[in-house]
């Protein structure tokens, strides 16, 4: 178990900076990605990471700027070397074939995601339901720092204020589609959007709010989204024009 750490000891750590931290891309996008929470590159570069995200200076940040200093994701944006992201390469498929790429290629999921994904002059907007990153739901890493001692304690605390200001963040904006990723989450998604009518297709669940069109679905860097074939369905149910 890690050193407890003495908060008073932690200068660099805006909780209230990271709490109210929306997420990755242009704010009035089009298409909103929304997942549980982050993932954590490194769990033993927890407080560097958490120290990067107490300088961001907006709500809302380009994705390829707000991970300058991230431990572990040094070469995410460089369209030649970029390693394998799971789940960001299901979201440039699905952008990919917004735009008409039918059937893309792994070179162009890569160059979407390392160039477009994500970013302020592009069309998504990435955010979450809870704001600290964190490898795996079932592992804790936050009670050394004295802030939440359980992961219970901390969706107690934080959930409700999250659905309400990201429920004001998509208001603010027309919307086209609104992916919300990880069945864990799915409760909280629907809180989010309180009065849809939802209705299964496969794995999916899909509704309209605001006129937009909204899909639940699994995580994606699970095997639900291994294949082009598995690609495409996803594609098929989200990109439906009403």
């Amino acid at each position: 178990m890690p050193e407890a750490v003495d908060p008073s000891s932690l200068p660099f750590i805006d909780w209230d900076r990271i709490e109210s931290f929306v997420g990755f891309g242009k704010r009035d996008a089009p298409v909103v990605f929304i997942g549980l929470e982050e993932g954590l590159k490194r769990a033993d570069a927890l407080f560097e990471d958490l120290t990067v995200r107490s300088t961001y200076s907006e709500p809302v940040m380009d994705l390829k700027k707000a991970h300058e200093g991230i431990a572990g994701t040094e070469e995410y944006f460089n369209p030649e070397r970029a390693p394998r992201q799971p789940t960001w390469r299901v979201m440039a498929d699905l952008m990919e074939r917004r735009r008409g790429n039918a059937a893309p290629t792994g070179p162009e999921r890569k160059r979407y995601r390392t160039l477009d994904l994500g970013r302020t002059h592009g069309q998504t907007l990435l955010t979450e339901l809870l704001p600290y990153p964190h490898p795996k739901t079932k592992h804790w890493l936050y009670a050394r720092f004295g802030h939440y001692l359980t992961r219970e304690d901390y969706e107690k605390a934080l959930l409700p204020c999250r659905i309400q200001m990201l429920r004001n963040v998509l208001s603010e904006a027309h919307r086209n589609l609104i992916v919300c990723y990880g069945k864990k989450g799915w409760p909280g998604f629907e809180a989010l959007f309180g009065d849809v009518d939802w209705r299964p297709d496969g794995i999916h669940r899909v509704g309209t709010w605001r006129g937009a069109r909204v899909v639940l679905t699994n995580h994606f860097s699970g095997h639900d989204f291994n294949t082009d074939e598995q690609l495409a369905d996803l594609a098929r149910v989200a990109l439906v024009q009403h």
